[in-house]
Parts: C-alpha cells; sequence; structure tokens
C-alpha cells in the first residue's frame, strides 16, 4: 500500500512539473509592432487558447509533429510572423496556414521535415522570410514558391537537398542560405553562378568553408558546354584545376612563398617528379600527381 502511495504521488508530482514546464508569455514585439506570444513545451491546443491580439507567435521545444488544418487562422488579423523552433514538426496540412494573409516571416526551423509542398503557401501572399534551416528536406515541390512572389530571404541551411534549381526562386529574393546541403557541383555550378549574376547573396560565416568550390565550378562549366552537363566531368575538371593550383604553388615561390629550407625541398621535389616524367615522356596531371603523391608518401615513411 506504501508503495502504491509513493507510485502516485510521483506520478503527480510529474504531472505537475509537466504543468510547469508549459509556458506561455506575451510582451511586446522587439521585432515589429503589436505583442508577441512566445510559448515552449505546449500543444497547439494550449496555443489555440491564448490571447488573439498577437502579431508575433514563437513556439518553442515542444512536441507537435503535425501541423493540423486552420492551426493559426483565429491569430489571422494581426499575425505577421511565426515561428515553430525545434518542435518535432515531421509534416504540414496544406490548409495549415490558411488565412495568413499578413505574415510576412514564416520560421520552421530545427524540426524533421522532409518535403515541402507549395500547397503550404497559398495564403501567404505577402510573405518575405522563410527559414527551413536544420530540418531533413530533400525535396522541394518544382513550384513550391509560385505563391509568393514578394520573398526576398530564404533559409535552407543544413538539409538533404542534392539540387536548389534557381527557376523556382522569385524574381525578386535577395538572399538564399543553402551551406549545409549536399548539392551535387553540376546544381551548385548553376546554383551560385546564378546567383552572382543576379546579385543574390549567399554567404554566412559558415558558407565561407564551402565557397572555394565556386569559382573552379564556374571555370569548369563556363569553358566547355559538356562538361557543364556532367557531374562526373565537372568534378573530373575540378579536381584538376585544384590540382594545378598545387602545381603552381609547389613550382613558383612568388605566390606559395616559402622560407629557405621548405623552398630547396620543394624544388628538389619538383624536379625529381619533372625529370622522371621528361624520362618517360608521360608528363600528364594523372601521372604528375600519382608521383606527387608518392614521393610525399615515401617522405613521410622515413621520417
Amino acid at each position: 500500500m506504501q508503495r502504491t502511495s509513493l507510485f502516485v504521488s510521483l506520478l503527480c508530482i510529474l504531472k505537475c512539473i509537466g504543468v510547469v514546464l508549459a509556458i506561455c508569455t506575451v510582451n511586446r514585439h522587439a521585432g515589429g509592432s503589436g505583442n508577441r506570444l512566445q510559448c515552449s513545451n505546449v500543444t497547439l491546443q494550449t496555443i489555440s487558447n491564448q490571447t488573439t491580439d498577437v502579431s508575433a507567435i514563437m513556439i518553442l521545444n515542444s512536441n507537435i509533429k503535425y501541423i493540423p488544418d486552420r492551426a493559426f487562422v483565429k491569430f489571422a488579423r494581426y499575425l505577421q510572423s511565426l515561428n515553430v523552433h525545434n518542435c518535432n514538426v515531421i509534416d504540414v496540412h496544406s490548409e495549415a496556414f490558411v488565412g495568413l494573409s499578413s505574415v510576412k516571416k514564416l520560421s520552421l526551423p530545427n524540426n524533421n521535415i522532409s518535403l515541402v509542398k507549395e500547397d503550404w503557401f497559398k495564403d501567404l501572399v505577402y510573405l518575405e522570410q522563410l527559414d527551413l534551416s536544420f530540418n531533413r528536406i530533400a525535396k522541394l515541390e518544382p513550384v513550391v514558391f509560385s505563391r509568393t512572389p514578394l520573398l526576398k530571404h530564404l533559409d535552407i541551411r543544413e538539409n538533404r537537398l542534392t539540387c536548389l534549381d534557381p527557376s523556382i526562386l522569385p524574381g525578386g529574393i535577395s538572399k538564399v542560405y543553402f551551406y549545409g546541403n549536399p548539392l551535387t557541383f553540376k546544381c551548385r555550378g548553376k546554383l551560385t553562378l546564378w546567383m552572382r549574376d543576379h546579385g543574390v547573396s549567399c554567404r554566412t560565416e559558415m558558407s565561407e568553408k564551402e565557397a572555394w568550390l565556386d569559382k573552379p565550378l564556374w571555370h569548369c562549366a563556363i569553358s566547355d558546354a559538356n562538361i557543364a552537363k556532367s557531374e562526373a566531368l565537372l568534378k573530373e575538371c575540378v579536381i584538376l584545376n585544384l590540382f594545378n593550383q598545387l602545381r603552381t604553388g609547389l613550382t613558383t615561390a612568388e605566390s606559395y612563398p616559402l622560407d629557405a629550407k621548405c623552398a630547396d625541398m620543394r624544388n628538389r621535389l619538383t624536379n625529381c617528379i619533372a625529370v622522371e616524367a621528361n624520362m618517360s615522356r608521360n608528363l600528364t596531371n594523372g601521372n604528375v600527381t600519382k608521383m606527387l603523391l608518392l614521393y610525399l608518401r615515401q617522405n613521410k615513411s622515413l621520417r
């Protein structure tokens, strides 16, 4: 009996803690006019019971796997910003955002979304900013942004896209953040070249780690139309381009400044490779790269 009583008491405590952790507050919206409703550890039912006089809603750290139809329609009159962050969202009903014609910013980051559908945005005609970062998105429907002509900022970082075709982007878009996606060389080259030509920014602190790839891709794609159409030829061209940069660095002190000791070792290495290649009359990028790697490996093993 005592154990049962203790167990019941423990359940009550846990239930009470759960109620305490479900928190909603209303305060002034720093990013715009009106009030902001901020909730954590809640259900959408809890949200629907809150005041409707808010211009921004932020839902954090909750377990909302599915956003049903008309989920926020009662807030439509004033709502301009909606953020559902880290809430385990997997899917969204096609009518989930119906009536939210005043919303300018929609954020669904850090969820488990894998497919983005056109119907989600059919009423968001004034949408300017869309954040879908840190999901599992592998596909965007072909005309997904056809209903959002005013979209200016798209954040789709850290997803699973192998391609983001620039033809699906609205004409007035000014920022697209896409780093952390496994884009193919063919797609990345087309996308980044289009963005450069249209003045669209993609630069963030983290994206700089991937930006080194863009210039070799552009050079390869522009130099030969057949290369631009082939993923395999693009990869080969980029590798050869990087090899040529390495060879230039190893053979030109001005472009790759080294101290005297390193410069002497560099010259000995490159001279040895050149002599051997000339003797075999086979001075190709592939053979020189192979010999370079062989000498570097042998040198490492002798240390």
